[in-house]
């Protein structure tokens, strides 16, 4: 029989604090960061429900997806392989989130645009939003973006009611 090496403590306590604890600790600030923003430009929870129920339809259940993607580890496997360390899975989930958080950005907007100061502030904070439950754990499997978009378009009654993102410049944003 081959001798396996067993884990030493730091190793195995390195793992648990990436995995668990780090994770949680990222997601905690993501969140101070949505809200303190909110503060600062004064978002009302009415601006939030607009940015939220103009959402197209399709763009929140592609959403769900790529949510169920991360949180299954289907995503993760695919790219990154079953063996890989914590440091790099957390590393591709934070970027391919922050990707997800610019595309939903530019549907809430409706324009392309890497500068964020120019978009409203209630569109950032629901993107914000959308990519934080893409990002935290054990979501994916649960349809919470869509009851709140549900709830949002209630509220609001269907104004923002948007099926397919708008056509800009020939592409689908």
């Amino acid at each position: 029989m081959a001798d396996k090496k067993e884990k030493g403590f730091g190793e195995k306590a390195s793992g648990w604090f990436l995995e668990k604890l780090g994770f949680r600790l990222i997601i905690t600030a993501i969140m101070a960061l949505i809200t303190w923003y909110a503060q600062k430009n004064s978002v009302t929870i009415a601006q939030f429900n607009a940015a939220y129920a103009s959402i197209p339809l399709s763009a929140l259940v592609l959403g769900m997806i790529f949510d169920y993607g991360l949180d299954t580890g289907k995503l993760y496997n695919k790219m990154l392989g079953r063996g890989k360390n914590p440091i790099q899975k957390l590393t591709f989930a934070i970027g391919a989130v922050t990707i997800f958080f610019l595309m939903f950005t530019w549907i809430i907007a409706g324009t392309i645009t890497l500068n964020l100061a120019t978009i409203q502030p209630e569109n950032l904070i629901a993107a914000g939003v959308v990519a934080l439950v893409v990002l935290m754990p054990n979501t994916g499997t649960s349809e919470w973006l869509l009851w709140l978009w549900i709830a949002e378009t209630i509220v609001t009654g269907g104004a923002y009611l948007t099926i397919l993102p708008a056509i800009v410049g020939g592409g689908i944003i």
